[in-house]
């Protein structure tokens, strides 16, 4: 990953400013030729060659020197550097830029750079391998995270790249790979030159150049499951010598075109289940689909606590409870016992009394006068209980 993270420093700067010499500095030459690899190419054609330094291992980078070749050959003759300084070439061809790291214990007035020509034609891409690993899935919601990681080659003799600026650009021209439907979360992370990735309804994209070679992608996102069952269409436009894919769940059931189960290892502590298929043509389709996923291991914990445990947790509940009743029977107690809450419970039962002698009154039960009466003798206690009611 350091040449990945140099590689895209040396990107990302457009501008770069010369450093100042300083009382370590050295002057060196470089120099050396380049080869071009693709068959047929121009031997004639010129190159052009910068030169960077990374200062002191930071962010940092600036631009030295360019040249351009004569006859593949090139040359910065007296350069100045400080000695902890790393320095880099950049040789473009054909709109790609191909990086290569100065060694400190290498010669630097011979050296031999490797490119290609860039070419568009998919048909040098394959899969060599394609694993698809399920670490784990909560039960609970049902989503699980997915690792993926898929070995590339370019057989051909040209560096691959999608022309992006072709006006009927369509998903066939790129390098793409597909994801379930609903697919979160994706992060993509290879050791390609720079690139970008694109994200599309059926998965993902790359702009990468793919030089002529072995290539890792490594990739992980998030997808749900349907009563606990993850289906997925994968599409291999690309084909793929083996597919294997691994789920942690001993008693797991992976299904899929051509995949058959092999013995399950252990990681960890965990067993894994594993199916492995080989020899897909370009263009095949696999219906995956997988079950009996073993449960969240947060999840799991929580119900062995309760069934080993069960007795204990119901006998702290019963006693938890009974302290609880003796505890609200000690405060009525107090309360009944409480002057003020007798006061206030007799004042309670006047106001009803004195409601109860409205509704005799309409009801015809008792006479106006009977009801002036009554109603003075209840007001008369409720004024002795709490001032004036």
């Amino acid at each position: 990953m350091k040449k990945l993270f140099i590689t895209t420093l040396i990107f990302v700067f457009t501008f770069f400013q010369q450093g100042h010499i300083s009382a370590d500095d050295i002057t060196i030459s470089i120099s050396g030729s380049i080869e071009n690899k693709t068959k047929n190419s121009d031997s004639s054609k010129e190159y052009l060659i910068k030169l960077f330094k990374l200062i002191n291992n930071s962010e940092e980078i600036n631009e030295i020197s360019t040249t351009n070749t004569i006859k593949a050959k090139f040359s910065f003759p007296k350069i100045t550097i400080d000695e902890t300084e790393k320095l880099f070439l950049v040789t473009e061809n054909d709109g790609l830029s191909v990086i290569t790291e100065l060694q400190p214990n290498e010669k630097w007035d011979d050296l031999n750079i490797e490119i290609y020509d860039r070419g568009t034609n998919l048909d040098y891409i394959k899969i060599t391998e394609y694993s698809l690993m399920i670490p784990q899935t909560n039960s609970i919601d049902g989503k699980m995270s997915i690792l993926g990681l898929i070995t590339l080659e370019n057989s051909g003799d040209k560096t691959f790249q999608s022309d992006l600026s072709k006006p009927d650009l369509s998903g066939f021209d790129l390098l793409r790979f597909s994801l379930p439907e609903g697919f979160s979360d994706l992060n993509v992370d290879s050791d390609l030159p720079p690139g970008n990735v694109m994200e599309i309804p059926t998965g993902f994209a790359l702009s990468n150049p793919v030089p002529p070679g072995i290539h890792q992608i490594i990739f992980s996102y998030s997808s749900l499951t349907i009563n606990s069952i993850f289906s997925f269409n994968l599409k291999l436009p690309f084909g793929a010598d083996k597919v294997r894919v691994l789920m942690n769940a001993p008693e797991g059931i992976i299904k899929g075109e051509g995949l058959k189960s092999l013995e399950k290892i252990k990681i960890d502590e965990d067993f894994y289940t594993i199916s492995e298929g080989t020899n897909y043509d370009r263009g095949s389709n696999i219906e995956l689909e997988l079950s009996s996923f073993a449960e969240s291991k947060n999840i799991s914990s929580i119900f062995t606590f309760f069934e080993t445990n069960l007795y204990k947790i119901i006998l702290i509940f019963f006693i938890s409870l009974i302290l609880l009743l003796l505890i609200i029977y000690s405060v009525f107690l107090s309360m009944k016992n409480n002057p003020d809450y007798k006061l206030s419970e007799e004042r309670e039962r006047l106001i009803l009394k004195i409601d109860e002698l409205k509704k005799s009154l309409q009801s015809g039960k008792i006479s106006k006068e009977e009801y002036t009466i009554l109603e003075k003798g209840f007001r008369e206690k409720l004024k002795q209980i709490k001032g004036e009611y």
